[in-house]
């Protein structure tokens, strides 16, 4: 009988199974995005981590979870709606993008450390930063090295909505109206922390190229609220 064990697994979401069975999703280093029926009178939240031991018959079932809760995420910010969103976000965007039993090492690895460092006062950059490699991760990547329009390449302002590649300031001036803002803390890796207006644009930026894309869906709602504080 095939089994697999999962450390620090992160949970995505579940489904309900009948009255006390559910449909679990986990982002595990190992195997990427698993699925397993979880019995139990309630199912574990988006972003709890678990360890978790997987079984079936045979290794193409969906099996059957065995989970341990290590850490509630989703109730420690259960009264901050702007980081609880910012969870949600995470685990929705993560499970309705990646395909199943592929593995995303480097991604789990920017995720959990992401979601245990929410008390991070950058927290909405480092999840714009996350939806940004999720784009390269999925083989759709944001070309930030050079002006495509041969301008300078130390004065980006703006990205091609149809290549996704930089425009220097000067070069896409004339045509600001057809491409998308470039908020300068993602290509220029500083320290500083980006304002509101760099903030909205980067979501923006980020949005419009996971549905253009990635998505088969509309964006998650919670991403709305991510600057409700700032």
């Amino acid at each position: 009988m095939p089994e697999q064990k999962y450390a620090n697994a992160i949970v995505l979401g579940s489904k309900k199974l009948g009255e006390k069975s559910f449909v679990v999703s986990l982002f595990t280093k190992e195997s990427g995005r698993y699925l397993g029926v979880y019995k139990g009178k309630s199912s574990p939240q988006p972003a709890d981590i678990v360890n978790a031991r997987w079984q079936a018959r045979l290794s193409e079932q969906l099996g059957t979870f065995y989970l341990e809760n290590l850490k509630s995420t989703s109730g420690f910010y259960m009264d901050d709606w702007p980081r609880l969103c910012c969870i949600r976000c995470i685990c929705e965007l993560l499970n309705k993008t990646l395909p199943e039993r592929q593995i995303y090492s480097n991604l789990y690895d920017e995720v959990f450390i992401l979601i245990n460092n929410l008390n991070n006062e950058d927290y909405v950059k480092h999840y714009i930063l996350f939806e940004l490699n999720l784009l390269q991760e999925l083989g759709f990547g944001l070309d930030f090295s050079d002006c495509a329009g041969g301008g300078d390449k130390n004065n980006l302002a703006f990205v091609s909505p149809k290549t996704g590649r930089s425009v220097s300031y000067e070069k896409g001036l004339p045509y600001r109206d057809k491409l998308l803002s470039l908020p300068k803390f993602l290509w220029q890796k500083s320290g500083e922390s980006p304002n509101i207006i760099d903030l909205k644009n980067a979501l923006n930026l980020t949005g419009y190229f996971l549905q253009k894309n990635v998505l088969n869906a509309s964006l998650p709602d919670g991403r709305n609220y991510l600057l409700k504080n700032k």
